[in-house]
């Protein structure tokens, strides 16, 4: 992957409907979902990947992070969430099954946070069923 011809940029109307479609196959968290908050990463062929930033008023939400599937384990992911990090005004929270791959982010498990990252825990553990357990994970700005 040569980042000098990826394109990351506020997600367009276009892409939009195509996130909307990778966040109903790959099972992601679909609600409230908002075109502003997302950033996608492309090239000139089209969307690759994209992550989203929920805003609260006194940390932001990394969320709804997905890379099409024949585009993973190109760094892609990792670009997006580095872009993502830049972007969050203040300590960002993130509701994961692979704490693993956001420890050298600097993230770190936790278990206290805000209730709005509690209501994000209990939805994905009651609706996004995985194999994996949820944990919450902090990185502090």
């Amino acid at each position: 992957m040569n980042k000098a011809d990826l394109k990351t940029e506020v997600c367009s109307t276009k892409n939009f409907e195509l996130v909307k479609k990778y966040i109903a196959e790959f099972e992601l968290d679909d609600r409230q979902l908002k075109q502003n908050e997302f950033l996608t990463v492309s090239d000139d062929k089209g969307l690759l990947g994209f992550g989203r930033l929920r805003e609260y008023s006194d940390f932001t939400e990394f969320c709804s992070l997905g890379i099409i599937t024949h585009e993973r384990s190109k760094g892609l992911g990792k670009h997006l969430c580095e872009v993502l990090i830049k972007k969050a005004p203040n300590s960002i929270y993130i509701v994961c099954v692979i704490p693993s791959y956001f420890v050298p982010m600097g993230f770190e498990i936790c278990t206290e946070y805000p209730e709005e990252i509690l209501d994000k825990l209990k939805y994905c553990n009651n609706s996004l069923c995985v194999e994996e357990g949820y944990v919450v994970m902090r990185k502090l700005k």
